[in-house]
Formats: structure tokens, sequence, C-alpha cells
């Protein structure tokens, strides 16, 4: 028997389970490499221009010496200038012209002879002519293109601004900063709406999960635009009256004014052929029902609960949501364990399950 391993043997069978699956992509991914790869696509399409062209090819051609070029190339042969240069013994890197020979170190004494003065301007004039002098220049000019006339007095002069001008820009400065406090404020707005419709189906999904657990009350349940989630012992406990609109920062007196005023606009009796509607508002909205006293931790927290921004307390529920039930909002799912969320959950965020 040969030691060779059997063709019908396990290990020349590909292990499938070890290779990696690949993750499934979320909407909002395959949105933005779609985006990017349209870019890219657009960016190549894009058909440049002729003075584009023609400053690329430019600053090609200055980037590099005809040494260089001709080297990369091995076109030497084909120039004919290099190739005259090459024959008279030019080596790239060295100056034009001969080397001047060195003079002689002997000297010969002479008899002493008086020789005139010399200015001293004139001997330091020499001797920077002769230490300037030793050596050639390696390296061509560099070429300086014409950007047009600049000469001393052809420029105009700015105008200073006047008062008038600093005037008109400092209006333009206020519009601008109106237009964008106006757009600030409106998407703030618009935010806030967004998180307070949010708000009520969280909360009714946190009342229900909690009335399954067990639990009479709760501090997530109270919303401050829907009265009978307020306990009548939370109002008789606190010190002071509860105010049912949220301080939201950057908003003004008179909007938080506005706010409270109808906060606490009168609402229509409703008699007895209103029970249906009750009904209805009652399986709508969670109600507090609280078997004893408050306790003052309990008012404290329940204080500053009210005190919170729609999307703060939209951020609690939902915290609360998948930390003690594994239930996503978003998803609509109470899962079996936090790995199953982990799974399956593309995340915590509205933006995560686009």
């Amino acid at each position: 028997m040969s030691d060779e391993e059997d063709y019908l043997s396990d290990k020349f069978l590909v292990d499938l389970s070890k290779t990696p699956q690949p993750q499934p992509k979320t909407y909002t991914q395959r949105r933005q490499q779609a985006l990017k790869e349209g870019r890219l696509k657009n960016l190549q399409n894009q058909a440049k221009s002729r003075r584009q062209r023609e400053q690329e090819s430019r600053e090609d051609g200055l980037s590099k010496s005809l040494f260089e070029r001709a080297k990369q190339d091995n076109d030497a042969g084909a120039n004919k200038a290099l190739g005259i240069m090459m024959k008279m013994g030019f080596q790239p890197g060295q100056s034009l012209g001969k080397p001047e020979d060195i003079p002689p170190t002997d000297v010969v004494s002479l008899p002493d002879t008086p020789r005139p003065s010399i200015p001293e301007d004139s001997r330091s004039h020499s001797q920077a002519a002769e230490t300037r002098g030793e050596k050639h220049k390696s390296e061509p000019l560099p070429l300086n293109e014409w950007t047009g006339k600049k000469g001393i007095g052809l420029g105009k002069r700015p105008r200073s601004p006047g008062a008038s001008e600093r005037i008109a820009k400092m209006v333009k400065m206020a519009e601008e900063s109106k237009q964008e406090n106006f757009r600030d404020r409106t998407r703030r707005e618009y935010e806030e709406r967004h998180a307070e419709s949010r708000l009520i189906l969280a909360q009714r999904t946190c009342s229900n999960l909690d009335e399954k657990a067990g639990i009479t009350f709760n501090v997530l349940w109270i919303n401050p635009n829907i009265t009978e989630t307020i306990p009548s012992e939370l109002i008789n406990l606190s010190s002071e009256p509860i105010s049912l609109v949220p301080v939201t920062e950057g908003s003004s007196e008179a909007t938080r004014l506005r706010n409270q005023m109808r906060a606490d606009a009168l609402v229509p009796l409703r008699g007895a052929y209103d029970d249906d509607e009750d009904d209805v508002h009652d399986r709508s909205s969670p109600k507090a029902q609280v078997q004893g006293e408050l306790a003052p931790e309990t008012v404290e927290e329940a204080m500053h609960f009210l005190q919170l921004g729609p999307r703060d307390r939209l951020n609690l529920v939902l915290t609360y949501l998948r930390e003690k039930y594994v239930y996503c909002f978003w998803c609509g799912i109470q899962y079996q364990d936090e790995d199953d969320m982990g799974q399956h959950c593309p995340g915590s965020e509205e933006e995560d399950h686009d």
C-alpha cells in the first residue's frame, strides 16, 4: 500500500464553515457606496479643458530636465544636441565650458618696488569677483512665466471701505445670521415634533412590557402633553407646580410663554356620550396607576424627567427598552438575548434602520 492519501478522504473536502461569510449591508451603507462610485465615475468621465491640459503638460515638462527625460526614454541618440555634447565629454551634473586652470603655487621673489596704492573698495570688489568666479553654474536658470505688468504704479490701489459700505456689510451679516437662526429653529422644531410622535409610541410599548412584568408605575411613562399619564399623587406631593412645557436650549421667553399658555388651555368637558372616545384614548396612551405613596426619589426623578426635551426623553425610553427587555423600537422586535440583538439589529439609531 502506498502512503498517498485517498482521494475520497475528508482532507480533500473544502471546509465551508471556516470561510468568512459577508455581512449584509444596510440601506444607508449601500447608498453611500453607490454615491461614492458615482462621484468617482463622474471624475473619470469629466473632460478636462484645454487650459488644464496645457497647464499639466507645462508642469510635467518643467519638473524634469532633458537629461532625466532622455535617461528614462533611452533616446539619447535621437537628441542630436545631447549626443554632440556627450561626444565632447560633457557629463550630466557638470558645468558648461572649459574648467579653469589652477594657477601655480610657486612664487618667485621679486625686488622690492613701490606699488601704487589701491583703494579698499576696488580691492574688496576684485576679491569677491575671484571667489565668485571659481565655480560655474551646473543648473540652468529657472523659467519664470510672465504674469502681466506688475510694475511700480501700474496696479490700482484698493479703496478703503467707507462708512456706507461698512453699514451695508453689517446689515448683510445680520440678515445672514437671522436666516441661519431661522433655519436652525425650524429644523429643531421639526426634530422635536418628530421625536414627540415617536415618544408616544415608545411609551406605549414601555407601559405594555412593564405591565406584563408586573410593574405598576414607571417614570418613563409620563408625558407632559398627556395629563392622564401624570399621577395625581405626583402633583400633590410636589411643592412646585409641574411645568408641562420642557425647557429647550435657545428658546426665548415669549416662545416658552406661548407654549405654556397652549398647554394650560381649557379643554371641553366630557359627558356620558364620550365614553367611547375615553376608551380609545386610554388604549392609545399609558395611564398612571399608583398604589400607595410615591417615594421622594421617584418624585425628584419625575421632575427632572419632565424638564427634558422630547429627544432626550425618547433616548431614555429607548435605552430602557433595549437594556431591560432586549427590545428594539425601530425593529419592532423583542429579541431573545443581547447576542441575538447584536447579530440581527443594525444599531440603536433610527438612521441605522433606513
